[in-house]
C-alpha cells in the first residue's frame, strides 16, 4: 500500500465536476475500467504519485484513450471518490432487507449492526484512498465541497432512520433526531479514518459490534441484552447477597 500522506499541489482549486458516462455500453465500460485502474494506482502510488500513463497501462488502455473519458488526473480522482461513496452509503440502516411495503423484518440493532459493518469493511478496503481524501479535503475547496456533501447525505439518511424509529415507539423521542445523526455519523467515520490513518489493522466484526452497541443504547433502542442493559448491570442483578 502506498503512504497515506499526500502532496496535494497538483490538485489545488480542482473543482469536482465530472463529465456525464459516456453514451454507448461500451464506452461506459472502457471508463469503468479506467476507474478501476485508478483505485489500484492511488491506493498504491498515492494521489502526487500517481501518473495518468500508470492508470492507463493498469487499464490495458491507451494513454490517449484516457483523455477520452476524464480531462485530468484530478477529474478521475474526484469520480472514484464518488464511486466509493456509493459504497460506504449501501446498505444504510433501513435498506437492510425491506418488505414491498417499506417495513423491515430484521430488528433495529441488526439493521445498525449490519450497516456498520458494510461501511467498516467498504472503508477498509479502500483505507488508503480514504484516507487520502480527508487529507486533501483540509486543502482544497472543490474536494472539501464534495466530503461535505457525501457527509450530509449520511446524515440526511440517518436523521430520516431514527425519526422512523421515533414514530414506531422503537427510540428514546426525547433525543433529537438532527443532533443525534451527527453524532453518531461522526463517530463512526471518525472511528474508522483514525484507525486506517495510522496504518492499524482491526477486527471489522468487532468495531461494528462496539459502535452499533453504543450508537442503539444511545437512542435507546433494544439490544440482545436489552435496552440499557450491560454485563455489569446483569451481574450486580444476578449477584445474591
Amino acid at each position: 500500500m502506498g503512504s497515506d500522506r499526500v502532496d496535494t499541489s497538483d490538485l489545488a482549486g480542482a473543482d469536482p465536476e465530472v463529465r456525464p458516462l459516456p453514451a454507448t455500453a461500451r464506452g461506459r465500460r472502457r471508463r469503468q475500467s479506467l476507474l478501476d485502474a485508478a483505485r489500484e494506482v492511488f491506493a498504491r502510488d498515492g494521489f502526487a504519485n500517481a501518473r495518468i500513463t500508470d492508470i492507463a497501462d493498469t487499464a490495458n488502455t491507451a494513454h490517449g484513450s484516457f483523455y477520452t473519458y476524464f480531462a485530468s488526473k484530478e477529474e478521475i480522482f474526484v469520480a472514484l471518490l464518488r464511486e466509493l461513496e456509493e459504497e460506504l452509503r449501501s446498505p444504510g440502516p433501513r435498506d437492510v432487507q425491506q418488505d414491498g411495503d417499506g417495513s423491515n423484518r430484521v430488528e433495529p440493532y441488526e439493521q445498525i449492526l449490519r450497516a456498520n459493518r458494510a461501511y467498516l469493511t467498504a472503508y477498509r478496503k479502500n483505507r488508503a484512498i480514504m484516507v487520502a481524501w480527508e487529507q486533501v479535503a483540509t486543502l482544497d475547496a472543490g474536494v472539501e465541497r464534495l466530503r461535505r456533501e457525501a457527509s450530509d447525505r449520511f446524515v440526511q439518511r440517518i436523521e430520516k432512520s431514527i425519526r422512523h424509529w421515533q414514530d414506531k415507539g422503537i427510540a428514546d423521542p426525547d433525543v433529537d433526531p438532527v443532533y443525534a445523526a451527527m453524532a453518531l455519523t461522526g463517530m463512526v467515520s471518525n472511528f474508522a479514518y483514525r484507525w486506517s490513518a495510522r496504518d492499524a489493522d482491526y477486527e471489522v466484526g468487532k468495531a461494528a459490534e462496539q459502535l452499533s452497541l453504543l450508537w442503539a443504547n444511545s437512542l435507546g433502542i433494544r439490544t440482545p441484552r436489552g435496552p440499557g442493559e450491560t454485563s455489569i448491570s446483569r451481574g450486580r442483578s444476578g449477584r445474591q447477597d
